[in-house]
């Protein structure tokens, strides 16, 4: 089956899967394009929100951080209200989120990839077998779940932090096809970790085609459109 891990990146989305030789990637400048390139996928495990709470913190990002530990927990913010999708500014985001969720605020984090968010949001909304193909999960979660319920020590920016998730990955994929396909992408189009990322939500994507997959929490909540909201791993 085939199934395709992608992660964000400095182009737009950067998308990884298996062929007959090791693996082959491609960018995709928007999760519309992204899905009519894999439309022969059985999954597409992607690491961004996918199901917003209306207010309120999502279950799967408080669960994902309690999974990881520190100092992984900080790379796991909570995503916004579905309200604020429409911000266009920092500042009109803040006051939507606090006014929607009884003043409770929004990081800049988070701002800074709600476009991203409602990239696929709009994507989904309309595409209803791209929504049963469609799956959220988070890198961090998918390599300490790799590490066997162990959250990773070092960030993943760094050397130490990127051998770590490269020795992760030579668990379960081929070492030296992940390493060849790491060398080959430009820095200017993906750096290393997003790259990496894009193999562990591959790991994820395997894993939820062929029915081992969990996922935070173990049972997914339904937000008001009736989608699943839970990250997989």
């Amino acid at each position: 089956m085939r199934c395709v891990g992608v992660d964000g990146c400095k182009a737009a989305w950067f998308a990884v899967e298996r062929t007959r030789d090791g693996f082959a990637c491609a960018v995709h400048a928007g999760p519309r394009e992204l899905i009519a390139a894999h439309a022969g996928a059985r999954v597409i495990a992607v690491d961004v929100p996918i199901g917003l709470a209306e207010r309120g913190r999502r279950a799967p990002d408080g669960d994902a951080r309690a999974f990881v530990g520190w100092p992984r927990a900080s790379s796991i913010f909570s995503a916004p209200v579905r309200g604020v999708l429409g911000a266009t500014t920092y500042a009109e985001a803040l006051r939507l989120h606090r006014q929607l969720d009884d003043g409770r605020g929004l990081s800049a984090q988070a701002f800074g990839i709600l476009p991203k968010i409602r990239a696929w949001d709009e994507a989904l909304r309309e595409d209803a077998d791209a929504r049963a193909r469609v799956f959220e999960i988070h890198p961090e979660v998918s390599f300490a779940a790799m590490n066997g319920g162990v959250g990773l020590a070092a960030g993943k920016k760094t050397t130490q932090g990127r051998e770590q998730r490269l020795a992760l990955l030579a668990r379960v994929f081929d070492e030296a096809a992940v390493r060849a396909l790491l060398a080959s992408v430009p820095r200017r189009v993906a750096a290393a970790d997003d790259v990496l990322d894009a193999f562990a939500a591959l790991w994820s994507a395997e894993r939820i085609a062929d029915g081992v997959a969990r996922s935070l929490p173990p049972t997914p909540v339904v937000d008001a459109n009736g989608w699943n909201v839970a990250i997989h791993y």
